[in-house]
C-alpha cells in the first residue's frame, strides 16, 4: 500500500487527488513535546472523510527514559482526546531523528523502547519506531530493541537496504522519497501489510 505522512507543513492537501493516485493511507504528525500539531485535527478529519486509513507519529526529543515516558503519556492523552482512545489502524510511531536524543546517558534505544512499551502498556497494540537508515544503522542499538517492534525506515533510494541487512526486524514501512509531488512535499512510503 502507498502511504504518505503529513504534518502542519502541508496545509493545502488535495485529499481527493491522494485517493485517486492510489494512496491507501496517511500517517499524521500528532505533535511534539507538549504541542499538538496545528493541522492534526483537520488532517485526521479529512483522512476519515476520504476513506483513507491513518496512523499517527510523534516527533521525539527524549534523551532519557523518564522523558520518553512523559512523551508517551502526552500521546496517550491526545489519542484519548482527539481519537476517542482508538488505536489508529496504521499504528502509533515514535519519530526518532532529533540530535537532542543522542545527548542522554545511554544509547537512544532505551528511551525509544520506554516510549513504545509505555504505549503498549496503555493498550495500544501497534506502536513502532520511525527513523532514518543512518540512525537505524549507526545510532540506535537495534540488538536492544524488542523484536516485536515494527520499523518504519526512511531511506531515499531505489531499495530498502535495512530490509536486506536486518531481515530479523519487523519491517512495516519504507519511506522512499521526500518529494512525491512537485506541488507539495509529501513523504511517500510503501506499507507492508
Amino acid at each position: 500500500m502507498k502511504i504518505i505522512d503529513l504534518s502542519a507543513w502541508q496545509t493545502n492537501v488535495n485529499w481527493q487527488s491522494l485517493a485517486d493516485a492510489g494512496f491507501g493511507g496517511v500517517i499524521l504528525k500528532i505533535g511534539e513535546r507538549s504541542k499538538l500539531d496545528d493541522m492534526f485535527i483537520e488532517h485526521v478529519n479529512n483522512a476519515v472523510a476520504h476513506g483513507l486509513k491513518y496512523g499517527v507519529y510523534y516527533y521525539g526529543h527524549a534523551n532519557n527514559i523518564d522523558v520518553a515516558k512523559t512523551e508517551a503519556a502526552q500521546v496517550d492523552a491526545w489519542i484519548k482526546t482527539y481519537l476517542n482512545g482508538v488505536n489508529p489502524e496504521l499504528g502509533v510511531w515514535y519519530d526518532a531523528e532529533d540530535n537532542s536524543m543522542l545527548s542522554g546517558p545511554q544509547n537512544v534505544v532505551y528511551p525509544i523502547t520506554a516510549f513504545i512499551t509505555s504505549l503498549n502498556a496503555a493498550r495500544y497494540g501497534y506502536v513502532g519506531l520511525y527513523s532514518s537508515y543512518n540512525w537505524l544503522t549507526n545510532e540506535i542499538d537495534l540488538t536492544c530493541l524488542p523484536d516485536y517492534v515494527p520499523i518504519w525506515s526512511a531511506q531515499y533510494n531505489s531499495k530498502n537496504d535495512l530490509l536486506t541487512e536486518h531481515p530479523e526486524l519487523k519491517h512495516k514501512i519504507w519511506q522512499y522519497t521526500d518529494h512525491y509531488s512537485d506541488r507539495l512535499p509529501y513523504d511517500a512510503s510503501e506499507y507492508y501489510e
